[in-house]
């Protein structure tokens, strides 16, 4: 999978950029403020839909702009025709996504199309922050993995939704008095038994905390099967990863002997069932579910103490480095597809042994790769057919391609980037040259053409 053409509109510093990036390596370099970074940012977001760098989309957009759009042609693995990918981000409303010209509306759906893995200075907040984060990690790889994931995931969160609804409008020996009192989405969380036992419950008249099957108790059960699939499934990826992932980290870390190991989400060898029916009560006042497989956490240890309390930030950098190129390299093994890596400040605390050894990585991976670095002088691969410079300044391109490191090869002519085409005034101005139209609606600065629907999404 790689990005054959990319177009960025009024994002962030970026009034009009146009990209048509290798299959290898995609050199970003400029001066501080130029907007390498946000090139990185603008990918990730038309990935999955969201920044790394922020929560709030609306710093995203060009100050006096009322929207970005964004655009990819995507080769993707395995196919002949090429995916276009587009997404319109106004400052108020909901986002306009469309694949091959068609609208999504679940941005679920957006990220079965571009996998990125990001690495950037602020990585280490996957080995210091949140379990949430480690818990997302684990999750890339098996949704990309295992085509039964996303179901089980979608149906989960949606269960799980249900349940913690419940738990904040039950009052003690409150029943429901007819089938009107659950939603008909509730009820699709559901199959075959569970469904046939709730109807039953909602004939004996059970109640919530005295005898007898009652709604809370089907929702137990719901969360507690998919907590295990789910939970079964992780672990079968984790025991895969972890053999390419000690190989790797003997190379960034050779003096560190670490352990990965997956906290379920609750006790191993404890009957989750039984425990969500003891804390029962627990749960309902605090408004939400304590125990499952949305609690589980990735815990990586030295010396059984945690590595993010005992690695210095260097170290811990080569860590998420070294983790997120086990997972491009399995990733490529089990399904023979291939993600896009987007590194950001490739210098930032990495020295010259380390990039090496991640650049070497990822030239034998064969992934598209994305990297920003203020510096000319880099480490290039030695084939230079797969490696592309692009040089930014002030938010737009500079027409030429720098000279590659002294101890690289001379960098082919035909690798060097042409100018960007020139935006159009309106759309209209397209509509004579086809092929140029997502570029000319993408770029279309007059009020009129913005308020149309752009060919670019």
């Amino acid at each position: 999978m790689y990005i054959k053409r990319l177009l960025i509109t009024d994002f962030r510093n970026l009034e009009y950029v146009e990209l048509e990036p290798c299959s290898g390596f995609n050199f970003i370099c400029g001066p501080n403020g130029s907007g390498k970074t946000s090139i990185i940012e603008a990918i990730h977001y038309l990935s999955l839909a969201r920044s790394f760098r922020t929560s709030t989309y609306q710093y995203l957009i060009k100050q006096g702009q009322p929207h970005f759009t964004l655009f990819a042609q995507v080769q993707e693995d395995g196919s002949e025709v090429d995916t276009s990918i587009g997404l319109l981000r106004p400052r108020n409303g909901e986002p306009l996504i469309k694949i091959n010209s068609d609208p999504i509306t679940r941005m679920v759906d957006l990220i079965d199309h571009i996998y990125v893995q990001i690495i950037h200075p602020q990585g280490v907040d996957l080995l210091t922050k949140s379990a949430e984060m480690r818990r997302a990690f684990i999750d890339w790889g098996v949704y990309y993995t295992d085509p039964e994931f996303k179901q089980l995931w979608l149906q989960y969160r949606k269960t799980l939704k249900q349940r913690n609804s419940l738990l904040r409008r039950l009052t003690p020996k409150r029943r429901p008095d007819c089938a009107s009192d659950y939603s008909s989405s509730a009820l699709t969380a559901l199959q075959g038994d569970a469904l046939l036992t709730l109807h039953d419950a909602w004939a004996q008249g059970g109640s919530v905390f005295g005898g007898g099957f009652t709604e809370l108790s089907v929702w137990d059960e719901a969360v507690a099967r998919l907590s295990e699939q789910i939970t079964h499934k992780r672990l079968a990826y984790l025991e895969r990863l972890q053999v390419i992932l000690q190989e790797i980290v003997g190379q960034f870390l050779p003096d560190f002997r670490l352990k990965f190991e997956l906290n379920q989400g609750w006790d191993k060898g404890q009957d989750l069932r039984h425990l969500l029916a003891q804390n029962l009560e627990k749960d309902r006042g605090l408004g939400y579910t304590l125990y499952g497989c949305h609690r589980a956490d990735l815990k990586i240890k030295n010396n059984n103490i945690s590595a993010g309390a005992t690695l210095s930030r260097g170290q811990l950098k080569m860590l998420v480095y070294a983790m997120r190129l086990a997972q491009g390299m399995l990733l490529r093994q089990l399904t023979n597809r291939t993600c896009i890596y987007l590194i950001d400040d490739l210098n930032s605390e990495l020295d010259e042994r380390a990039q090496r050894i991640l650049l070497d990585t990822l030239v034998q991976c064969e992934h598209q790769v994305f990297i920003s670095n203020i510096q000319q002088e880099l480490h290039f691969p030695s084939d230079q057919s797969k490696c592309k410079v692009f040089t930014l300044d002030r938010g737009k391109l500079v027409p030429h391609a720098p000279a590659p490191a002294p101890d690289a090869p001379a960098q082919d002519a035909s690798a060097t980037p042409n100018a960007p085409t020139a935006p159009a005034a309106s759309v209209e101005a397209a509509a004579s040259a086809p092929e140029e139209a997502t570029v000319a609606r993408a770029a279309a600065r007059a009020e009129g053409a913005a308020a149309q629907e752009p060919a670019a999404v």
